[in-house]
């Protein structure tokens, strides 16, 4: 969304989480990461608005809270003409939910994850993710799962919200390019650099937002600047290669329904490759079922823990993939594992792979080791 709405020629904000390096990756106008100096300016401004809440009630906001008060006020001083918001955590009580009337709201596939806080069941932590629709908008969704749909559905209808559904309203399929969609106003092959097949999905919401914004004449633009869009677009640690001979590729990847689709993306593109799994999770994800999925295309799985107090014991982790029959090796310091992984690589035939995968914690510190900075600044 953000790289058409800069294309299409408004400035635009982006504020995303987690960062991978830096940051500053979270805040962006039309995709440059926010300066040194505005950062420490804002940031001030805020952390002074935190220690007077915290005398009048008690507590502190918390950190993402903070965050996204800057960007709030970065984005309203660069005066920007659209603000596109990912949502941390859920839906109905994260911070972004502070705004009363958005245009448009977008709802990726829900799968089981942060079930101690979201909720044990689909249902649940669709209530969650569907308090971000509000009163007489516009939201599109993809979701695979029947009680996802249900629940999002009802909640537009309460809202009087007009509700796209893919699949429904709007259709899309994977191709060799990108993805063909078909819906209001629009019915073409639209191509995008993304490699897996989760990005077809995220990709269609876009489409379906855009198509709904010039159809309502909200935005003007053509057929043209949207392929554009969609062609320069780039978004690191998400199914990045940055490695040929031999193949390194980065995922951040954290859930089971993201295991499945990574391990049948690879499956399908390298079919003859087998993977070296540099492997660290958090404490709140389901670490059986992910290893279920990356099982089948794993030759060595090396265990590590991501550089957060969140992260899981590596021991829990390793015992997992031994127990699914996998070749592992524990080496809880990431960086030392890493330089392992890639021994292994190096010593390897060309058929195997290194994949860093589990947390995009881990993504984005063994990113930052490979290739630093590069291509981070900006997207």
């Amino acid at each position: 969304m953000a790289s058409f709405l800069k294309h299409a020629g408004y400035k635009t904000g982006l504020y995303t989480s987690p960062h991978l390096c830096d940051i500053r990756e979270r805040f962006r106008i039309n995709g440059l990461w926010i300066n040194q100096k505005d950062f420490n300016r804002h940031s001030q401004v805020v952390l002074k608005a935190c220690e007077k809440t915290k005398r009048k009630l008690g507590h502190s906001p918390t950190h993402f809270e903070a965050l996204t008060a800057i960007a709030f006020c970065w984005f309203n001083e660069q005066k920007v003409d659209w603000v596109v918001l990912e949502v941390g955590l859920g839906g109905r009580l994260d911070a972004t939910n502070v705004i009363e009337s958005p245009v448009v709201s977008l709802i990726t596939p829900i799968g089981l994850e942060h079930e101690s806080i979201l909720g044990k069941t689909i249902s649940r932590i669709a209530a969650e993710k569907a308090g971000i629709i509000k009163s007489e908008s516009f939201v599109a969704t993809v979701q695979y799962h029947s009680d996802a749909l249900k629940v999002i559905r009802k909640k537009a209808l309460e809202c009087s919200t007009e509700l796209w559904r893919g699949g429904e309203e709007f259709n899309y399929r994977r191709t060799t390019k990108g993805i063909h969609w078909s819906g209001p106003g629009l019915n073409r092959e639209i191509k995008f650099p993304f490699e897996g097949n989760y990005q077809a999905a995220n990709a269609s919401l876009a489409l379906a937002a855009i198509q709904f914004l010039r159809t309502r004449d909200r935005v003007q633009t053509s057929i043209k600047t949207i392929e554009k869009s969609f062609t320069l677009m780039r978004w690191p640690g998400r199914m990045e290669r940055v490695g040929q001979k031999p193949l390194v590729y980065l995922d951040g990847a954290h859930n089971p329904d993201g295991a499945e689709v990574l391990a049948s993306y690879l499956k399908s593109k390298y079919p003859r490759h087998r993977w070296i799994v540099l492997n660290g999770l958090l404490k709140d994800k389901d670490h059986q079922t992910f290893i279920k999925y990356l099982k089948p295309i794993t030759k060595l799985a090396v265990i590590t823990e991501p550089d957060i107090d969140r992260a899981e014991n590596g021991e829990v982790i390793y015992k997992e993939w031994e127990k699914k029959g996998v070749r592992s090796i524990l080496v809880k310091d990431w960086k030392t594992a890493l330089g392992l992984a890639r021994m292994k690589l190096n010593l390897s035939h060309s058929s195997i792979g290194l994949l860093i995968t589990g947390s995009l914690y881990l993504v984005g510190d063994c990113r930052s080791e490979l290739v630093g900075f590069k291509g981070l600044e900006k997207i």
